[in-house]
């Protein structure tokens, strides 16, 4: 017997027993690898151990929500993609899914996603832009974030312009009483 390349490995979370079931067999037919969970701690404990190219989860389950758990992988920096689905969500889980990172909103039950599935696994990696921000942590909020650049930005200025604060407020595009505040406002001694 020849074996058959897999087209990719998806895990479906939905609680929904008989939902999975079709959605599994579904791709399974069309040569797709499928592992089941049925709550987000089981998800979690599946996703540590492996990878995979696509994830189907379901907004509405038990325990921890889709949203939430989207949410979360989201700040971890989980970077699969990730297609949610349910039967009864609000317009305003759609938007907040999108906005957290999932990559479509499909309505269940699933009729003729194997086309939408099938984009979505073969769309090319975004190019990594030359405008990409190095180094950020993106876990910090963003007056953190913000403080944290400035003072860094800042740092770097008066090192190598020896301090000069007439020099580095020019380079900031800020007056120097405006530099001032904001470098006591930072905790930086520009001695």
């Amino acid at each position: 017997m020849v074996e058959e390349t897999s087209f990719g490995k998806i895990l479906i979370i939905d609680d929904e027993k008989d939902n999975t079931e079709i959605i599994k067999d579904v791709l399974e037919d069309v040569n797709y690898e499928t592992i089941l969970a049925r709550s987000a701690s089981e998800a979690k404990t599946i996703v540590s151990a492996n990878t995979f190219d696509l994830v189907l989860l379901d907004v509405w389950m038990p325990g921890q929500d889709g949203i939430s758990l989207l949410a979360e992988w989201t700040s971890e920096g989980f970077d699969t993609p990730i297609v949610m689905m349910s039967g009864h969500a609000e317009p305003s889980d759609i938007v907040r899914a999108m906005k957290l990172g999932a990559i479509d909103f499909l309505k269940k039950p699933l009729h003729d996603f194997l086309p939408i599935l099938r984009n979505i696994m073969t769309r090319p990696e975004p190019e990594k832009s030359d405008q990409e921000v190095k180094g950020i942590d993106f876990s910090l909020r963003l007056k953190e974030a913000r403080n944290l650049f400035e003072s860094q930005y800042l740092l770097h200025h008066l090192a190598l312009n020896d301090n000069n604060i007439a020099i580095v407020a020019e380079k900031a595009g800020l007056e120097r009483t405006t530099l001032y505040r904001k470098l006591k406002d930072l905790g930086i001694d520009k001695k």
